[in-house]
């Protein structure tokens, strides 16, 4: 982030909110989706044990976002995205293309899924008639479980 507090964050798949609370003192405002109704509870608890008062979090499936989805928030500035296993559904990537934030962090715990959705955010998906808009910038990838075949990675889009 900027650091001067002026940035819009959408967390999607934000979990108990780790990451957008992380960010949340450097941020306009933080809003964080995720459907499991508990981690949404929790979310909100971390914010207020930790005096964080700039955090929205709402549950929701992300699988099944519609053409309504993103009204309630202003234009993030950055997105963050953390799917689970399987990636992003393409109702999600095609509101990513749509809302064209200038840049997206999305996090992966499956190379594969990680790889096909940047390919669909920088090179779009033809036979649904949707063009890509991201520059690849940087991956990182993350050994968390040492000694697995697991890996994290960690990657920064850009708007072209």
């Amino acid at each position: 982030l900027k650091g001067d507090g002026s940035e819009i964050v959408l967390d999607l798949f934000c979990g108990t909110g780790t990451i957008g609370l992380t960010l949340a003192r450097s941020a306009k405002h933080v809003y964080g989706y995720e459907v499991v109704p508990e981690a949404i509870a929790d979310a909100q608890k971390n914010a207020q044990l930790n005096g964080i008062s700039n955090a929205t979090f709402v549950q929701g499936d992300l699988n099944k976002i519609n053409e309504t989805f993103g009204k309630e928030f202003p234009k993030p500035d950055i997105i963050i995205s953390d799917p689970n296993r399987p990636g992003m559904h393409m109702k999600l990537i095609k509101w990513l293309l749509e809302v064209k934030a200038p840049r997206i962090v999305y996090v992966s715990c499956n190379p594969a899924t990680c790889a096909r959705d940047l390919d669909y955010l920088c090179h779009g998906v033809e036979e649904k008639g949707l063009r890509g808009c991201y520059e690849l910038k940087r991956v990182i990838p993350v050994d968390m479980f040492p000694h697995t075949p697991h890996i994290e990675c960690v990657c920064l889009l850009e708007l072209c």
